[in-house]
């Protein structure tokens, strides 16, 4: 059902917390059927009534003599476990109606227009009704600790329709491709046109070989092999101990005289029943919780992926070597084990500890009502003090809030709401630890690895750094920063640091790709100490004396022909800028208050800049009084932003081959910046790999202008390999092709717009520039050629001369066709292995997957690997 039309869902804040509220109903509506199921199924326990599969025990346990001190009632009464058949009828009701009533297929879902009485009212009925109802549920378990999810659900919308959040809960959009859908007759038609299946193991095999997959088909394998492993070999230990109890019942061999821990349970077993079949499987699932539960913390701990990723070399390098040796030792780890995948297999463990935990509860729900006195005395000392009930109740409250807070949709939303509600990782942890009674053997590795990590993280943290200089040409914010002892910050182009800033909050860190090379950190431009802008030497005039010094200096963005010796910097006035740079998108501009931390972090900047201006440079003196490039500390006093970094990111291995696709779409195209800049002014003089890179970024119309520092990057780059290859400093075997993508172009011609930042003039250059900034920014604004002739016109005769070229950059208008791209590089490849590294949205991410399988070939000697960036 659609909503109705015209309805306005543009409030103060989009959706983000009632994204997550809306998850939490749907996790409420589930454990309210099953757990009011269980507490209408515990209003009638059962009562074993001293019988092992229908026959009685033997019976020296029925009547009171010398061989046991307990007797069993045959006609005793079943236990009382606290059900209630009503509310357990109430609470499957209620779940069932929140159910529908919020899925967003069936239901209203997340449809919060702003136009209502609850928006203008600030006042969330719904989420007051969940309220009230969780309070009667509390009188009975086990639906009291559905109540406890059901609760906190209420109080969170409540909190985001007072925050007068409004949203359509993505109703258009799902429209939108259901209509779409309609528009393709909804996919192939006809037995002619589908795909034969093929059960050919051996073509399976090679198929995983082409697609550079099998490692990972392998890991998955081993990794559901173990768990199956784990849960029957527990299931059957446990089968064999209730069995081996049953049949001393029977045979009358079960001790109860001893005096011991264990004849103590065996007085029980008497009196009440040996546990159930059900309490196996209970055991079997929290086994393989056991397991994945240390798991799990592997692929998060970003010290053991960094040690990991720096070990082997490429896979041509490794073919090449002669020696077998050679070949084995130093192969790289991520040809073996995908490493770029760990946020994958992060949230594969996770989805399997929540499928053993359900059973785990479930089990031993089943167990205790069949069986519960047996129950409580079997486990009475598992936990640490017999807390083994309340920890359990613990852990699926924290997994509650977890689990819901960690799809996709609240994580984009809103970030901190993720990152705070996974923190509840701490209580899960800890109440692990006391749950079970040999889960501290799983977990020591894996949780002192973390723990450690933690402590690196706040030691890296308190490292200084130096803020140099803060651009922002609106969405995007540049930040350029440096350590004061360079060796605190060794990192590779494609890696990625976490940032903090103390003034708004010591404890969150949030994650971004470099953006510079590491040869920026070690040999940056000079720049005015004054104003902070990039200079270049004045040449010595001819008539000067030889006695006379000259050392002066100009800003790049002027014409030091058309300026006055007395406004030459002197050299004492200028200084090196090594940097390292991030580019930020600020999110939150729509609003009139800071709510996101990139706002924060942009008007906490603003505060140290009264003039207001950008770009705006931080300098401070030294105990000379020397003006030194960099401010550490802010207006509060405290370090300006805190660095725990560099960290392992899969573009890093980008020099792992000779031919290398970097693809950037949005602000995701900073690691393909960093990259290119490596490339293009530092590596390929010093002989580096890859010889040859091809730069493809996708970009809106109405964005050019946001990513001016590129377009001016890009222009300084080319004017660099120009001037490089003019004087032969680098050899003819470099080759370098970027492939701008505009789309969403308008018919109409738009305005080109002022740049924002100075160009270079490039006054004194000895090699003449082959374009400017000002004219790629044109071009893009205003792209002339189709994307679907760019394999033609690339080949063509008239490539060279062709209206949509500048040097080694072309300007497309539409997206890129990625078959006619692969088979164009895979036709023309001078290497056998092509890396292809990206970071950008996911459905990109999902064709370039498909491409490198499709045009990846054993036979051919071509493999495309791709490299991709989870974020």
């Amino acid at each position: 059902e659609e909503p109705p039309p015209g309805r306005p869902t543009k409030g103060k804040f989009p959706l983000q917390f009632l994204l997550w509220a809306n998850n939490m109903a749907l996790g409420s509506a589930l454990w309210l059927v099953i757990f009011g199921f269980f507490t209408c199924l515990w209003d009638s326990p059962k009562y074993w009534e001293c019988k092992v599969e229908g026959q009685l025990i033997n019976a020296v346990y029925l009547t009171p003599n010398e061989n046991t001190t307990v007797v069993c009632d045959p006609d005793g009464s079943p236990p009382e476990l606290n059900g209630d058949s009503g509310l357990g009828a109430i609470g499957i009701g209620l779940g069932v109606l929140i159910f529908l009533f919020e899925h967003w297929e069936y239901g209203w879902g997340s449809y919060y227009p702003s136009d209502s009485f609850s928006y203008n009212h600030k006042v969330s009925f719904r989420g007051i009704f969940y309220v009230l109802l969780s309070f009667p549920l509390f009188t009975a378990f086990p639906v009291a600790l559905a109540a406890s999810f059901l609760l906190p659900t209420g109080l969170v919308c409540i909190y985001g329709v007072s925050r007068e959040e409004a949203g359509d809960g993505g109703r258009a959009a799902r429209a939108r491709r259901k209509a779409s859908a309609r528009g393709r007759g909804g996919g192939k038609k006809g037995g002619d046109e589908e795909d034969s299946v093929d059960y050919n193991p051996f073509k399976f095999y090679k198929k995983l070989v082409d697609e550079n997959k099998l490692s990972s088909y392998i890991w998955v394998l081993l990794y559901f092999v173990s768990n199956l492993v784990t849960f029957f070999v527990t299931l059957s230990k446990w089968n064999g101990n209730v069995k081996a109890a049953e049949t001393a019942l029977m045979d009358g061999t079960l001790d109860t005289t001893c005096g011991t821990d264990v004849c103590e349970l065996n007085k029980v077993y008497v009196q009440n029943g040996v546990v159930s079949r059900w309490g196996p499987y209970a055991k079997a699932c929290g086994m393989c919780l056991n397991f994945n539960c240390s798991l799990i913390i592997y692929p998060v701990v970003r010290l053991l992926l960094r040690k990991l990723n720096n070990v082997g070399v490429s896979f041509s390098n490794r073919q090449a070597n002669p020696t077998i040796f050679a070949k084995f030792f130093a192969s790289p780890v991520t040809r073996f084990i995908p490493l770029s995948k760990n946020i994958d297999f992060h949230k594969l463990v996770a989805k399997t500890m929540c499928l053993f935990a359900a059973g785990h509860t479930v089990f031993h729900f089943f167990n205790y009502w069949y069986r519960s006195e047996a129950t409580l005395a079997t486990f009475t000392k598992w936990g640490w003090g017999g807390t083994a009930f309340f920890t359990g109740c613990l852990i699926c409250f924290a997994m509650f809030f977890i689990f819901t807070a960690a799809s996709d949709t609240v994580r984009y939303a809103h970030y901190e709401i993720f990152f705070s509600a996974h923190h509840w990782f701490v209580v899960y942890f800890i109440c692990l630890l006391m749950h079970g009674p040999i889960y501290w053997k799983w977990a020591a590795v894996p949780l002192c690895l973390y723990l450690w990590e933690r402590v690196m993280q706040e030691t890296r943290g308190d490292r200084p750094y130096y803020v140099n200089k803060v651009e922002w040409i609106e969405p995007v914010m540049a930040i350029q920063f440096r350590p004061v002892h360079k060796q605190d910050f060794v990192f590779k182009e494609g890696q990625y640091l976490y940032l903090n800033c103390p003034y708004i909050n010591k404890n969150e860190w949030h994650p971004f790709t470099i953006s510079s090379a590491s040869g920026d950190l070690s040999t940056g431009p000079r720049i005015s100490l004054e104003t902070g802008e990039e200079v270049i030497e004045v040449p010595r005039p001819k008539g000067l004396a030889r006695d006379e010094k000259w050392s002066k200096y100009c800003p790049v963005g002027k014409d030091y022909t058309r300026m006055k010796p007395s406004e030459y910097l002197d050299k004492h006035e200028t200084g090196y800028n090594d940097y390292v740079s991030v580019h930020i998108k600020v999110h939150g501009l729509e609003f009139k208050e800071a709510r996101t931390w990139t706002r924060k972090l942009k008007e906490y900047f603003e505060l140290m800049n009264p003039t207001g201006k950008f770009p705006f440079y931080l300098t401070h003196r030294d105990e000379r009084g020397d003006i030194i490039v960099g401010r550490r500390t802010g207006p509060d006093g405290q370090q300006i932003l805190r660095v725990d970094g560099p960290h392992s990111a899969p573009s890093e291995h980008y020099t792992n081959y000779g031919t290398v696709m970097i693809i950037g779409a949005g602000i995701g195209l900073t690691p393909c910046a960093s990259i290119l800049t490596s490339m293009l002014r530092y590596k390929w003089k010093k002989n580096f790999n890859p010889e040859i890179v091809h730069f493809y970024w996708m970009v809106r119309q109405n964005e050019v202008d946001s990513y001016q520092w590129l377009i001016h990057l890009i222009t300084d780059l080319e004017h660099q390999l120009k001037y490089d290859r003019e004087q032969k400093q680098i050899g003819p075997q470099y080759y370098c092709e970027i492939n701008i993508y505009i789309t969403g172009v308008k018919k109409e011609p738009v305005e080109v717009k002022e740049l924002k930042m100075k160009e270079n003039t490039f006054t004194g250059a000895l090699t003449k520039p082959a374009f400017k900034a000002k004219q790629l920014q044109a071009l893009m604004t205003n792209p002339n050629k189709s994307s679907k002739e760019q394999v033609a016109l690339q080949n063509g005769p008239e490539s060279r001369s062709a209206p949509n070229r500048l040097q080694d950059v072309w300007v497309w208008n539409g997206r890129p066709n990625w078959d006619n791209i692969f088979q164009q590089n895979k036709n023309q490849r001078q290497h056998g292995e092509v890396g292809v590294c990206f970071c950008g949205a996911a459905v990109i991410g999902k064709d370039l997957q498909r491409c490198c399988q499709t045009y990846s070939s054993v036979e051919e000697d071509c493999l495309f690997s791709l490299h991709k960036e989870n974020f």
